[in-house]
């Protein structure tokens, strides 16, 4: 798709700045926010690293926008009952996914897509002189229904940090109004390639598969007998595993809507799935996130009801929130994290998350600078020079138009990466 031509909105503020990306809103559309993404990037939790990569923040808005899109038509879960790309996962799960009202309910995906606050692309004209437009350049913005975010207290319960959630506090029910984050990060699985944090908790907790619905102990490499979803916390200082029982609570979900929240992420992962691996590349795992609309009236098959909300896909959907491998080479954010796994850096924010927890104290960041005197490295010449390329041939690639000129193709652009770049060999293909 193409970003529309014109000039900011006027009177953007800015409201939020990220490691990675900036929040506008403006009194123009009250209910919309504008993300600008730079072209900064972040590993391991730490926020922005001290060099950019080019091209990223245009390319994460093309490529959310174009998801958005493919995600938001029915098409493609038309496609998915017949794909043969998805005959290496269990039948039964896949029929009771296909039988589900999210997928063929009267409102279901297969009818009408899946609902997400995405709305348009604006593509700055680079001839605006206010601040604004000067830190934004040419790079476009994505325009999305803006959402209320309910951000955790934290106290001190003998002495461990402990985070409440203002949603879930049975006297704030004026808080089940308009649109609301729900501050999950969730996550979903089609398979446990090398790197994968799920290895480590399936050797600590060999029962964990059991709960996750696996019936098999998977391997590193392994695809996974049926895609699986986990739930982490998103308005935390570091990103914590939760039980699907605690998951819900904090989510601020009545039953209903969190069966929808979970049902919704499946459907979408299996879209995903099968639009990359359409275009010769494998989605191993990523993440979501949703709101909930609680000033929308829709039927129940749509994620809501009279007396709920409706569930939207939100934030953004890209390289930066998938796992994906052409080729046995990763092409998303864990190329980046694999030249810094290993280092004295990644081995010191483990010491730092260690002393931090043990003191009782969130931040752990503080504590790597001001004690540890760690910090990161730039990226290395021939490091940069690739991972330049990275994210506007993958755009190119999936959008299917030369959105980024002079850009090698997908093929080029892995042949010609250096060899500690390319990572391990080919995960292990079906059991």
């Amino acid at each position: 798709m193409g970003a529309t031509k014109q000039k900011n909105p006027s009177g953007l503020e800015l409201i939020y700045e990220g490691s990675v990306k900036r929040v506008f809103k403006t009194h123009e559309k009250p209910d919309r926010l504008f993300f600008h993404f730079t072209d900064d990037y972040s590993v391991f939790d730490w926020g922005k690293m001290p060099d950019t990569i080019e091209n990223k923040g245009r390319a994460l808005a093309r490529m959310g926008a174009f998801f958005f899109e493919q995600l938001g038509a029915p098409e493609i879960y038309q496609r998915l009952k017949g794909s043969r790309h998805l005959e290496r996962f269990d039948k039964t799960f896949l029929d009771a996914r296909f039988k589900h009202p999210v997928f063929e309910g009267v409102c279901g995906v297969v009818n009408f897509g899946l609902p997400h606050h995405f709305k348009d692309l604006l593509e700055t004209d680079g001839k605006d002189t206010s601040l604004v437009d000067s830190i934004l350049g040419a790079t476009p913005l994505m325009e999305v229904l803006s959402a209320r975010v309910d951000r955790p207290e934290l106290h001190q319960i003998d002495g461990q940090p402990t985070y409440f959630y203002p949603h879930t506090q049975a006297q704030k029910t004026a808080q089940t109004s308009g649109r609301r984050l729900v501050p999950l990060e969730i996550v979903f699985r089609f398979g446990m390639p090398a790197g994968s944090s799920l290895k480590e908790r399936l050797e600590k907790n060999p029962d964990y598969a059991r709960q996750l619905g696996l019936k098999t102990q998977p391997q590193e490499g392994d695809w996974l007998e049926r895609p699986v979803i986990e739930f982490f916390t998103k308005l935390e200082p570091k990103d914590r595993l939760l039980s699907t029982q605690e998951a819900a609570h904090i989510s601020g979900l009545n039953s209903f809507e969190f069966e929808y929240l979970t049902e919704m992420s499946f459907q979408a992962a299996l879209a995903l799935y099968v639009l990359f691996a359409e275009k010769g590349i494998e989605l191993w795992d990523g993440k979501f996130e949703m709101i909930i609309d609680y000033g929308a009236h829709k039927d129940s098959a749509d994620g809501g009801n009279s007396a709920g909300g409706i569930l939207l896909l939100a934030d953004s959907v890209g390289p930066d929130e998938l796992r994906l491998i052409y080729k046995g080479v990763h092409l998303s954010k864990e190329m980046i994290r694999r030249i810094y796994r290993g280092t004295p850096w990644e081995e010191s924010l483990k010491k730092a998350q260690l002393m931090a927890k043990g003191r009782g104290v969130a931040d752990w960041k503080g504590i790597a600078l001001s004690e540890l005197k760690s910090a990161p490295e730039r990226l290395a010449g021939d490091e940069k020079a690739s991972i330049d390329k990275l994210y506007g041939t993958l755009a190119n690639h999936l959008i299917g138009e030369a959105v980024f000129k002079d850009h090698p193709t997908l093929d080029q652009f892995v042949d010609g990466l250096p060899a500690k770049l390319k990572g391990d060999p080919a995960p292990r293909g079906d059991k």
